[in-house]
């Protein structure tokens, strides 16, 4: 599928003639499964003439995919307003204030009020803070869309800034921290804390929900300060999709030239800190199993060529929630060892509630990592070897032609059923204008047409080093695994029912597969995220 046109709706009559004439020399886009058509909307008109003001306002940059079938609008805000902006010591600012414009009251209606508002109309003004970015989105039936958008903007531009909103994310933010990161969901802990190992010191280095000393010592007026600094034009990347209504862009633009015009360009992010050694945090819980972790930093993301052939290897490896992977095939699949195990090569919003990647959390700097879910105790060690063995294999071993030819016929196939829905399709596009390249999902199309084994291979000895890398358990025995992590001893499997002989022989040399940590700290849950 080619990418559709997608046109900057500026808010000046100047820039659209110059936009029309730079339009008129991009190809037209073709159909998708859903009827997307594309067209041409820089001729669109404002109901109103723009204000001196709005002349001078720059044109805020945006992402359109009309499907004039469609019954459904989706309309996307992204700001450049991430937890990377966080001040030290008030680290959550960015999650309260996302909060406090997208999911509390308005200058005008109080939050029931705003609520109330929304429930005819099946709607809802969803709000998600990451690393870099906020998203602010919403999907609502066309018949209804001028009056949500009415909200939608009132939320935007009007923020309540009401007390007792502030103390509600302020509670709701710090339980997610204390009550389901610490205490409920032992996957999300280990994920979000591997993240904050390998990032330590960077601005990526905590939670964007921030933490909970950060939390408490967010005020007011440093929500409406990061409010005024970072919900701005420049910082503002706007997307519409769906059959919305002719002009309905132009007006929201100018509706949204309400907010200050801010100064374009992100924040840029310091390098990648490096990785020396192999470095254990065991994240002391009372839990029943152990969760395993471990990955380090990549100086690549998909604006990369090398990304792709990464991309190859790690589908190889463990792509995601499926059984193709040489992790979940031997793990679970031979060996029995626990539900599922996967690799990435960039950042996984929520993998254990999602089954595709999740847009609109864009990341200039990524990590691989392995993520080796629950397993007994007794067989931790095991896991760990047997996780590192199949890395380890795929660094000296590579792909033959045949699993390459293999691997890339279904990653080029499986990666199109991840812009299923209309919101998905839009952000997607989002995404792509973020890392400056064409439509992520024909790129890997393109991408990986040209791909070679030799490719794929030269790739994973440049970016593979399983030698050094962050981990991280979370378990009930911390102590216990110190004890086997530094002594090396062999760590044998045994099997309730027969395995076959190719395993048997693995395991011979897994079960005494070096680990040698280099350093191994052990953290009471209670202080994960306190900040």
């Amino acid at each position: 599928m080619r990418s559709p046109k997608l046109t900057f709706k500026p808010l000046t009559v100047a820039l659209a003639a110059v936009l029309l004439t730079l339009a008129a020399g991009l190809p037209a886009a073709a159909q998708d499964a859903m009827d997307e058509t594309m067209h041409d909307t820089t001729n669109d008109t404002m109901s109103e003439p723009a204000s001196d003001a709005m002349m001078e306002a720059p044109a805020i940059e945006t992402v359109e995919l009309p499907s004039p079938g469609s019954p459904l609008v989706a309309v996307r805000l992204q700001f450049d307003a991430g937890s990377i902006y966080d001040p030290a010591g008030k680290e959550g600012l960015a999650a309260l204030t996302a909060r406090m414009v997208g999911d509390a009251g308005t200058a005008e209606h109080s939050y029931a009020e705003l609520l109330d508002a929304l429930y005819p109309m099946a709607a809802s003004i969803n709000v998600r803070v990451d690393r870099e970015v906020v998203l602010i989105s919403g999907l609502v039936h066309r018949d209804t869309v001028d009056r949500y958008t009415d909200l939608l903007l009132e939320a935007v531009l009007s923020p309540g800034f009401q007390a007792s909103d502030l103390a509600r994310h302020q509670g709701e933010l710090e339980a997610y921290l204390t009550t389901t990161l610490r205490s409920s969901n032992d996957e999300l802990l280990g994920l979000e804390a591997l993240q904050q190992e390998i990032f330590a010191g960077h601005p990526y280095g905590h939670a964007p929900q921030g933490t909970v000393k950060g939390l408490t010592a967010v005020s007011m007026d440093d929500v409406k300060s990061f409010y005024r600094q970072r919900f701005t034009r420049a910082n503002l990347l706007l997307g519409v999709a769906g059959g919305y209504p002719e002009g309905y862009v132009a007006k929201l633009q100018k509706k949204l030239a309400a907010l200050p015009a801010g100064e374009a360009g992100r924040r840029e992010p310091p390098k990648e800190p490096p990785v020396k050694g192999r470095n254990f945090t065991l994240i002391d819980k009372d839990t029943a199993s152990v969760g395993i972790h471990f990955g380090y930093p990549l100086p690549v993301n998909r604006a990369d060529a090398d990304y792709y052939p990464l991309m190859v290897a790690n589908s190889f490896l463990g792509e995601h929630r499926t059984f193709h992977g040489r992790l979940m095939q031997q793990l679970r699949g031979e060996r029995g060892l626990n539900y599922g195990d996967y690799s990435y090569v960039e950042y996984w919003y929520v993998p254990p509630y999602t089954s595709s990647p999740t847009p609109n959390v864009p990341r200039r700097q990524q990590y691989f990592s392995v993520w080796i879910r629950p397993v007994r105790p007794e067989t931790a060690h095991f896991a760990l070897r047997d996780a590192l063995y199949e890395v380890n294999r795929l660094r000296d071993r590579g792909l033959t032609k045949d699993e390459f030819e293999l691997t890339r016929t279904f990653l080029t196939n499986y990666s199109k059923l991840w812009a299923q829905t209309l919101s998905d399709r839009l952000g997607f596009h989002m995404d792509s204008r973020f890392y400056g390249m064409p439509y992520y999902i024909d790129e890997i199309e393109s991408r990986l047409a040209t791909l070679t084994v030799d490719d794929v291979n030269k790739a994973i000895q440049k970016y593979i080093h399983p030698n050094a890398y962050d981990a991280v358990f979370v378990t009930g025995d911390p102590e216990a695994a110190k004890v086997y992590l530094e002594s090396e001893e062999p760590s044998p499997m045994t099997y309730n029912s027969e395995v076959s002989d190719d395993v048997k022989k693995a395991d011979e040399t897994i079960e005494k597969l070096p680990v040698k940590p280099t350093k191994i700290e052990i953290v009471p849950v209670e202080e994960m995220f306190a900040g």
